[in-house]
Order: structure tokens, then C-alpha cells, then sequence
């Protein structure tokens, strides 16, 4: 099965006009993305994480042919990016954050009529696509309101249901939890894995800096930083990478020197009944000797587990470890 994204050597660079620009006449150059090679599967969620000015939203202009790069080649749904935009148009639907793109004046069906009409949609089939996607989405109650009286939730879901309109194989979605309540996040992040991945068979490329909602939501990670690839694989893969000291949590009665002395000492708690609770980073094969060490020197353990780390622990990790980037600069 041949892959739904495909990227070799993605690059970017933006010229930056501005007063500074004029007055020393040397323009300011910023590297969005630098040689980004990458592969998504046909029916998985791709996150696309890093924080902000990564690159991720210039690779999701690309990837939906609203800006061209600079070098690299690449296809999308078996098209090529550079040669084939407007095959690929018809196989992508893009949902952002801007909803100043729709007509707050008309309503959530008038404004799916709208752009139905630009895909060139006519007649009956237009009727029963816009049917479909404000059924997929859950909109039919609120299709005859008016955009402007729409909570964040229904805009983001009348944005899902403009995006199915043309029945794409891959679905891009920039940021969409953003604004959105817990309770709309929960429906978006639902809708997306029930809906859209299951029953849908959607390829989606789930652009986001929210670590939470990716390790929930997605099958596979990527993480960019100064618009380069660190690393690419699975969640379990992207935790393993800074997992070198896995971490614990003891309860004991003697706060010795030998867990001090660990690596992310840190003091819990110490209850009413002398116990001591502190967690530590350790490696894995190095923890029977910790503790045999500690019963030798008399310390009573009452308790010792290893802790679960968060994948935000290991993406802050991952940024922490890498060199200051020089792409940017007057």
C-alpha cells in the first residue's frame, strides 16, 4: 500500500520585510522548515508536534498547496506537491483556527452551499453532500442558524464538515482544539478518532503543541523544532528516546544519602507516621542495587514503583538537549 504523505528534503525560507529591513537594506531571512523528509501511512493519525514557530503550520500550507517550498519533492494522496496542486486540492481538506473565512451572516448550511458550489459540487449531489457532512459532524440541528450565533465547538465542527465536502483522503488539521472549552475539546477529540479515523478512514495529520491531546488522539509522532525533524516514530519510540533513567517513587522511614544523591531527587511528601515519600531517575537494571544498599544500611522500604512519564516530560526533554538553531538573524 503505497503511503498517503510522502516528503524528501522539504525546505522553506522566508524573506522578512519590515522597517529594519528598509532602513539597513539587508533583508531577514527565516528558515521555516529545513530538509523535512517524512511518511504517513494511509489511515493513521500523524501528530505533528512542537512548540510555537517550529514549522508546523508552514508544513501544513504545503502539504495543502497554499504555499510552495523551496526545494524537496513530495506527494499527497499520489500526487505530486509541486506538479499536480490541483489533484491534490480535491484530496485534502484543511481545518484551521480562522473562522473569519466563513460568512457570519449566513448560516452553517448556507455557508456549506457556498463553498460546496466552489468544489464544483451542483443540484442533488451538492443537497446530499452537505446532508452527509452536517450528519458526520452532528451539525443538522444547527445548520438553519446563523454562523455568528455558533459556540467555538460548532464553528471548529462546521470547519470539519467544509473540510469533508469534497470527500478527502486526508484530512490536515491545524491547531483545532484551540479556544475550544474542555467539554468542545473532548466532543473534537472523540469525533476524530470514532468518526472520522474508524468509521471515515481518514489519513490525518493532527498539528498541534498540546501533548495530551496527541498521545490520546495519535498513532504515530513527529516532533519538529526550528523547522527541523528531531525525531519521528511512536509514542512508546519518542518516550524511550530520553527514558535512559527510567523514574521511581520510594516510600521509606530514612531520607538517606544515596537517594539524595540521585538523578531528579525530589522530596514528596513525609506523613504523620516518619514515612518519607521521594521520587528519583534511575537506571532500570541499577534499582536492586539502590535498594540492597538501602536494607544494608538499615533504611526500612515500604514502598518502591516505577512512576509512568508523560510524553510532555520527554518532549521538553528532547527540545532541552537541542543546540540553539542560527537560521534566523539579521
Amino acid at each position: 500500500m503505497l503511503p498517503a504523505i510522502e516528503l524528501h528534503n522539504i525546505s522553506k525560507t522566508f524573506t522578512e520585510r519590515n522597517w529594519k529591513t528598509f532602513l539597513f537594506r539587508k533583508p531577514h531571512y527565516t528558515k521555516a522548515l529545513d530538509h523535512i523528509s517524512l511518511t504517513v501511512k494511509q489511515g493513521e493519525v500523524m501528530g505533528l508536534l512542537g512548540p510555537n514557530g517550529a514549522g508546523k503550520t508552514t508544513l501544513i500550507k504545503i502539504l495543502a498547496t497554499l504555499i510552495s517550498p523551496d526545494n524537496g519533492t513530495g506527494v499527497a494522496a499520489g500526487y505530486s506537491l509541486t506538479e499536480q496542486t490541483l489533484n491534490i486540492r480535491k484530496k485534502i481538506g484543511l481545518v484551521g483556527t480562522n473562522d473569519r473565512t466563513f460568512y457570519w451572516r449566513l448560516t452553517g448550511r448556507e455557508n456549506l452551499d457556498f463553498f460546496a458550489t466552489l468544489y464544483n459540487l451542483t443540484g442533488s449531489i451538492k443537497k446530499k453532500r452537505i446532508e452527509q457532512v452536517l450528519e458526520l459532524t452532528a451539525m443538522e440541528k444547527k445548520a438553519d442558524f446563523r454562523f455568528m450565533e455558533y459556540s467555538s465547538g460548532q464553528k471548529q465542527r462546521l470547519s470539519i464538515a467544509r473540510a469533508l465536502l469534497s470527500q478527502p483522503d486526508i484530512l490536515l488539521l491545524d491547531e483545532a482544539t484551540t479556544s475550544l472549552d474542555p467539554i468542545a475539546k473532548r466532543k473534537l477529540l472523540d469525533f476524530t478518532r470514532n468518526t472520522l479515523v474508524q468509521k471515515e478512514q481518514k489519513t490525518i495529520i493532527w498539528c498541534t503543541h498540546n501533548l495530551h491531546e496527541a498521545n490520546e488522539i495519535c498513532d504515530r509522532l513527529t516532533i519538529l523544532h526550528e523547522g527541523r525533524i528531531l525525531h519521528s516514530g511512536s509514542k512508546l519510540f519518542i518516550k524511550s528516546l530520553i527514558n535512559k533513567e527510567t523514574p521511581y517513587s520510594l516510600t521509606v522511614d530514612t531520607l538517606h544519602h544515596a537517594l539524595k544523591k540521585q538523578t531528579d531527587f525530589q522530596l514528596v511528601s513525609t506523613d504523620a507516621s516518619e514515612s518519607i515519600t521521594c521520587h528519583i531517575s534511575i537506571k532500570h537494571e541499577n534499582i536492586p542495587t539502590l535498594i540492597h544498599n538501602l536494607t544494608n544500611d538499615g533504611v526500612k522500604i515500604y514502598e518502591c514503583r516505577q512512576l509512568t512519564q508523560s510524553l510532555e516530560a520527554a518532549f521538553r526533554r528532547l527540545i532541552a538537549n537541542q543546540p540553539q538553531s542560527r537560521h534566523n538573524g539579521y
